[in-house]
């Protein structure tokens, strides 16, 4: 609102004219009864002045009554009117209130001052503004849950998948402390003979073996998960073996995978060195693949492939992950990238998952994705990207 004076009805255009010309500033005038408080009409600078200066303008209109030249049903709004609903308002019913301005009125409906369009437009800016910020905020920290909900889940089978080996390991070990135990026994007795002495060697050797062997076991995928959890959390680029990696990848995700009745055929050739960000690309072939897991297949098993390969130049890469499964329908093809698109949503389905895929290859890998799917026949997404990261 903007506070200004009123002129009463019985002022004529020339005292009005004379106002605006000594305030350059007095972007219009309202015009009250002779009770000074009901708005009966509004007087703005440009259309005002714009009549009254017209040839004859001033002698015809000098001495006559404001109205003349004012506007005789402007648009009255009351001061608890939300912005938004004022903006309707005017582009709906009332759009030339833009240039002229509208009448304000106080909640026992009295004069209470002025609106500019021009304040309606930037208020509506600031207030889009902020909601756009605040969309975006709460899209980030979505994205950023669906990313650790991503890792947690990789957490949980890792440990689940390292507790078998752990648990195999732990009780070998038991086994053969008991056996030391009675071999100890044998030997302070008095009664060990060889062929006790050859069979605790021939268990030493097999345990040593069958521990040695589990707890490498548990420690490649703690070291793969390690790689891929590090780089997730903490993605700084690096140089890199590109097919090793996504293999160290693959290896995180066998917990999720084993309990599945699909395959995944990887087509990775080592010696493809990147410089890169090793965390954007664990989380693209974890989404991607577990979006399979989750959308492609029915009860029967299905196949998921992932290659590698040469881009259409000597500085780009092509990295394909598909699927022979149910294929994405045409009326779903162009939003599957969308946020919040989802065809699970009663299943708990967020629809972030691919929009996080889109993001992390056109943003942080500086590269671009496209998908072909026909229903039935699976699904194909291919990611170009570059070999090396520009540096800022």
């Amino acid at each position: 609102m903007r506070k200004a004076l009123p002129v009463r009805a019985s002022a004529s255009c020339g005292d009005v004219a004379e106002l605006f010309q000594c305030d350059p500033g007095l972007a219009a005038l309202a015009v009250v009864g002779e009770d000074g408080r009901t708005a009966i009409g509004l007087a703005d600078r440009n259309t005002f002045l714009l009549h009254f200066a017209q040839r004859y303008g001033r002698e015809l209109y000098t001495k006559r009554p404001v109205l003349h030249l004012a506007d005789r049903s402007p648009l009255l709004v009351p001061l608890d009117t939300p912005i938004s609903a004022l903006g309707e308002q005017i582009s709906t019913h009332r759009p030339d209130a833009l240039h002229r301005g509208f009448v304000l009125l106080s909640p026992n409906g009295h004069y209470a001052g002025i609106g500019l369009g021009i304040d309606v437009m930037r208020l509506t800016a600031e207030q889009m503004t902020l909601t756009l910020e605040r969309l975006q905020n709460t899209q980030r920290e979505l994205i950023q849950r669906e990313k650790m909900a991503a890792l947690g889940g990789l957490v949980a089978g890792v440990a689940h998948e390292i507790n078998t080996p752990l648990g195999v390991a732990v009780t070998a070990v038991s086994a053969f402390a008991q056996e030391t135990a009675r071999f100890h026994q044998a030997y302070r007795d008095g009664t060990l003979r060889r062929p006790d002495l050859e069979d605790y060697v021939s268990s030493a050797g097999e345990a040593a073996d069958f521990i040695q062997g589990n707890l490498s076991r548990a420690a490649d995928l703690v070291q793969s998960f390690k790689k891929v959890a590090v780089d997730q959390t903490n993605d700084l680029p690096r140089q890199f073996d590109l097919g090793d990696y996504i293999t160290e990848v693959l290896r995180s995700l066998q917990p999720r995978l084993r309990r599945s009745v699909h395959t995944v055929i990887p087509e990775l050739p080592r010696g493809i060195v990147v410089d890169s960000a090793p965390g954007a690309i664990a989380q693209i072939i974890t989404n991607l693949v577990m979006n399979a897991l989750i959308h492609a297949f029915g009860d029967a098993p299905g196949i998921i492939t992932i290659s590698l390969s040469q881009g259409a130049s000597p500085d780009l890469l092509m990295l394909a992950i598909g699927d022979d499964g149910r294929g994405i329908s045409a009326s779903d093809l162009p939003y599957i990238f969308d946020p919040f698109f989802t065809t699970r949503r009663d299943q708990g389905g967020t629809g972030l998952g691919l929009h996080v895929v889109y993001n992390l290859v056109t943003q942080r890998l500086g590269g671009r994705i496209d998908v072909a799917s026909t229903p039935g026949q699976g699904t194909r997404f291919i990611i170009t990207f570059p070999l090396r990261l520009p540096r800022a």
